[in-house]
């Protein structure tokens, strides 16, 4: 019985014109994105963004040619509260990821961005601050794969359908967030970053 419900329901969306965004094209028997590559992405929330990336799209590689994603992930800390000795109680580390994806002759496809913040306490030990940053280097690195593993699903899923013109799409930036303070240069573990100190 469960399926019959199942199927009439499938029946009916596929008759209101819906369809599924990661469904295969018509003909063409692959996922909307496809076999991708991505070379490598610098840093440690590069890394970790690299990883999940590539575990999300592995999941739907499908058939057809290999595709490949270049991707630029910067990174940035706002510092947000302050200790009686003004040292920073808790931060927002901001990963910014710019790619440019290409088809199969190496021309652009779509360009875009997508912004993801991970927010973390800051002990008082240094070491337990270079571990805290790094748990939120992780986090935001998984978080940033999956807003642009769905940026670039829908963005390729309208060009199919066409909706978007066949020339480079340039998506805008996402806001980062609001700066607590006014910046500062800081270096922490994994990079140069900036960090944004709050006013007196």
């Amino acid at each position: 019985m469960r399926v019959v419900v199942i199927a009439v329901a499938l029946a009916a969306l596929a008759g209101c014109g819906f369809s599924p965004m990661y469904a295969p094209a018509a003909g063409g028997g692959g996922a909307v994105i496809g076999p991708v590559s991505i070379p490598e992405v610098q840093g440690k929330s590069g890394h970790a963004f690299r990883t999940e990336l590539s575990r999300l799209l592995d999941a739907e590689r499908g058939r057809g040619p290999t595709r490949r994603l270049d991707v630029t992930v910067t990174e940035s800390v706002s510092q947000l509260g302050l200790r009686v000795d003004e040292s920073a109680t808790r931060a927002d580390l901001v990963l910014n990821g710019a790619y440019t994806f290409f088809d199969v002759n190496d021309s652009a496809l779509v360009r875009g961005s997508v912004v993801a913040v991970a927010s973390y306490d800051i002990p008082v030990s240094a070491f337990g601050a270079a571990a805290a940053q790094d748990d939120a280097r992780e986090r935001a690195g998984v978080m940033l794969a999956q807003k642009m593993r769905t940026d670039l699903a829908l963005r390729l899923a309208r060009a199919a359908r066409g909706s978007a013109p066949a020339a480079v799409q340039t998506l805008p930036a996402e806001p980062a967030p609001e700066p607590a303070g006014l910046p500062a240069a800081q270096t922490l573990p994994g990079g140069p970053v900036t960090a944004q100190q709050p006013k007196r």
